[in-house]
């Protein structure tokens, strides 16, 4: 019983931090984004998730990998160059420059960080039965954990018996309401 309450007070402490971590961060202009290409292998491989901290006014340097909206959607790829036009970029496993310049009004965030494979988990969750397939996983989970680490059974409590109970002479004095003392030597 005592490993199961341990195991539920963790879990639900994660949960708690992770859900914290999430709304400040969002709330701090942080995104994530799964890389949907290989254009930034080995870096950020595809199906890696990056987090981009927020581009606030200011110009992502160069060498930094950035997140910005083009006509075909938005693309993670490193800045090479920085242009009174905007912002030169390149995939690190393309073979030449992009051929568009980026304005810097259309950069989103400069990646931060990024896990591999985790992107796949973010596209899957995106998707209509992503978040209903999460809860049903959770709910197995929970249900397969009941049926195989059962609950211990409760200790049996001891059947009445007819016998008065055994009451010694200092009892028997305090229930009449007498003040028993102790000799004191």
């Amino acid at each position: 019983m005592r490993l199961r309450t341990v195991a539920w007070s963790m879990l639900a402490a994660l949960v708690i931090s992770v859900v914290v971590v999430t709304v400040v961060g969002w709330r701090q202009g942080y995104q994530l984004y799964a890389v949907r290409t290989g254009s930034m292998s080995p870096t950020y491989p595809t199906g890696a998730l990056v987090l981009d901290a927020p581009a606030r006014g200011g110009t992502p340097q160069v060498g930094r990998v950035a997140t910005f909206r083009t006509s075909e959607g938005l693309v993670t790829h490193r800045v090479r160059q920085v242009t009174a036009a905007g912002l030169k970029t390149k995939g690190d496993a393309n073979r030449s420059a992009d051929a568009w310049t980026v304005p810097v009004r259309n950069v989103r965030g400069v990646v931060v960080g990024g896990v591999p494979l985790a992107g796949y988990v973010l596209v899957f969750l995106q998707q209509p039965p992503g978040v209903p397939a999460l809860m049903v996983l959770t709910v197995s989970i929970v249900l397969a954990w009941s049926i195989f680490f059962p609950a211990a059974p409760a200790a049996p409590t001891p059947a009445p018996t007819s016998e008065r109970p055994v009451r010694t002479a200092h009892r028997r004095a305090a229930e009449r309401g007498l003040a028993t003392t102790a000799l004191r030597s």
